[in-house]
């Protein structure tokens, strides 16, 4: 779990920093820059949400490992 966290912690500070950069850059007029800065950041945000997914799974694993045992007393 805390290497989700830190890996979820490093993608929100790579967008922010790739959205400032986009904003500088449209204001210079550097497209080139501004282009990368979308594209990096549509990746970002891409694997931001797999990742969000992945720990929504794997927090409801251990939620039904964890009743899971209580049930099978109620029922025995």
């Amino acid at each position: 779990m805390k290497k989700q966290f830190i890996l979820n912690l490093l993608l929100n500070l790579g967008i922010i920093f790739l959205v400032m950069s986009g904003i500088s850059a449209y204001q210079s007029g550097n497209m080139l820059i501004l282009g990368l800065a979308i594209a990096i950041s549509v990746v970002l945000i891409y694997l931001k949400v797999v990742l969000l997914k992945h720990v929504k799974s794997d927090f409801r694993k251990k939620q039904e490992e964890k009743f899971a045992p209580q049930k099978k007393n109620k029922k025995g």
